[in-house]
């Protein structure tokens, strides 16, 4: 069993900021133990009679307690607790900040796990470490087969690792500062490189004939694709804009083209 670590008198001496914190540590290591199946209905009463406490010692009105201890309830309960103290103590998680989801349904790795569509990202002097990271765990979602990294952050940042949910542990990537010659090399080989771009007489991803093996290019989070790694590609797509903004952000761009590759393939 998880005990709070504070007695009321050491609990009231710190800050109000600092009594949410705690209480959002405290209620991370009860999700774990949820998660790994670890919590009995002994555990349970023990928990909320702890919580209850902790919260009168707040000067909060004590929480509604689930009625019963199914693993769902008690995830979803200890969940929203957490976001609430999370709020309350001016805390605005990322997604890299939450807890890993326990009715994922993830696959089992295996090395045996090939991806299923012969295409590569390409990504161009991104700067974004989140971008990057989320890059990574689209690439895996949508069964390509490698990223390639064009003067831009890989899993050498931890941040690039968190945002990733553990896909950068799987899927493949090259790093390279001169990305033109890698593209090059691919294109001698076969696979028709694709700029995401909005230049002149681009065409829209959903009006281009993707081929079955590939190479999908995405750039700069500020300036785009840059124009050396341009004259590698063979055409440009571009995603139409239906508001007032030109262009959205480069992640969702790799979302939106990589599962229209996959439905049409």
């Amino acid at each position: 069993m998880v005990v709070f670590p504070f007695t009321k008198k050491k609990f009231e001496s710190l800050s109000v900021n600092n009594r949410h914190k705690w209480i959002i540590k405290w209620l991370s290591q009860i999700y774990q133990e949820i998660a790994a199946n670890r919590f009995n209905e002994k555990s349970c009463i023990f928990f909320f009679e702890n919580y209850v406490n902790v919260l009168q010692w707040m000067g909060e009105t004590p929480c509604s307690i689930p009625d019963n201890f199914e693993t769902k309830i008690l995830i979803e309960f200890v969940s929203d607790s957490i976001h609430r103290h999370r709020i309350k103590a001016g805390l605005h998680p990322k997604d890299h900040d939450l807890l890993p989801q326990v009715m994922c349904a993830d696959r089992k790795f295996s090395k045996k796990h090939l991806p299923v569509f012969q295409y590569h990202i390409a990504l161009d002097g991104l700067r974004g470490l989140f971008n990057t990271g989320s890059i990574f765990r689209t690439c895996d979602a949508a069964g390509f087969q490698s990223i390639i990294l064009g003067n831009t952050p890989g899993p050498e940042h931890p941040v690039v690792r968190k945002t990733s949910m553990g896909a950068s542990d799987w899927v493949q990537f090259t790093k390279t500062d001169d990305l033109a010659a890698n593209l090059y090399d691919m294109k001698k080989k076969g696979l028709k490189i694709t700029g995401i771009e909005t230049v002149k007489d681009s065409e829209s991803y959903t009006d281009y004939n993707w081929q079955e093996k590939g190479v999908v290019v995405f750039g700069n989070e500020e300036y785009g694709i840059s124009s050396h790694v341009m004259r590698v590609c063979d055409d440009f797509v571009h995603i139409p804009m239906f508001g007032i903004k030109n262009s959205i952000n480069v992640a969702n761009a790799v979302s939106i083209i990589v599962f229209h590759i996959a439905s049409i393939l």
